[in-house]
């Protein structure tokens, strides 16, 4: 395989529009950051990490957090 040649990109990373999750296994020290595009979904995920510590973090629409701890914060 061939390496890219070149700068890295400086350009922020931006997060999908849904609603967000914060599930931390019981092993794992860092976090994991999980999508949902429903609100049905994320139900759906509240129940299935329910043995797990969960946060709720928000929903991201426009590359804008609507809700959650950095409501009205762009997301990169």
């Amino acid at each position: 395989m061939s390496k890219k040649i070149g700068r890295p990109s400086t350009a922020k990373k931006k997060l999908k529009d849904g609603y967000y999750l914060e599930v931390l296994l019981k092993d794992a020290v860092k976090p994991i950051r999980i999508l949902r595009e429903t609100k049905d979904g994320l139900e759906q995920a509240k129940d299935q990490f329910k043995n797990h510590k969960l946060r709720y973090l928000g929903q991201v629409k426009s590359n804008l957090w609507l809700d959650g701890d950095n409501k009205g914060k762009k997301t990169a």
